[in-house]
């Protein structure tokens, strides 16, 4: 049995269109006389930010067969990391807030590091996964939402 990930169109909309109008804002600003330069370089840094920090740690596309997981960061886009089912420590569930609501995320580890994240943010096949998962990945609880700490993870 092969499962997959998919993503949710929202995640991939809002990165595109930020990422293109930061590009966009910059070329603007940077053929105006008028404009000021400060403001749109922030905004790429934010932008950069988020492809380097977020989503790398957590727009993971993840494969799951013949006791493998197959593990690609960025949408996808990211190199094909493969790590053996039986070798993982197994995974922890965290609930995760937001402006909108909170999300769960699953957290795979493997030698006490995270090695994939699949939440209900990115992925709208999350249930399917999720269950997936808890047949073949030993389950090592909840873990507290700790921001400081989960800033750290994403620098790691």
């Amino acid at each position: 049995m092969e499962n997959k990930t998919k993503f949710t169109s929202l995640p991939i909309i809002i990165c595109s269109f930020l990422t293109t109008s930061a590009f966009g804002l910059l070329y603007l600003t940077i053929n105006s006389s008028k404009a000021g330069i400060f403001f749109p370089i922030l905004f790429l840094i934010f932008i950069i930010y988020f492809w380097l920090t977020e989503f790398r740690t957590r727009a993971h596309k993840i494969e799951i067969l013949n006791g493998m997981i197959i593990i690609r960061e960025y949408f996808g886009f990211g190199k094909q990391k493969v790590f053996e089912l039986k070798k993982l420590d197994g995974f922890n569930i965290s609930i995760q807030p937001s402006k909108s609501g909170s999300y769960e995320y699953i957290f795979i580890l493997q030698e006490g590091k995270r090695i994939a994240s699949i939440s209900e943010f990115y992925h709208s096949n999350y249930t399917e996964i999720k269950s997936s998962i808890e047949k073949k990945i030993k389950n090592l609880g909840q873990t507290e939402y700790k921001f400081k700490h989960e800033y750290k993870q994403m620098f790691k």
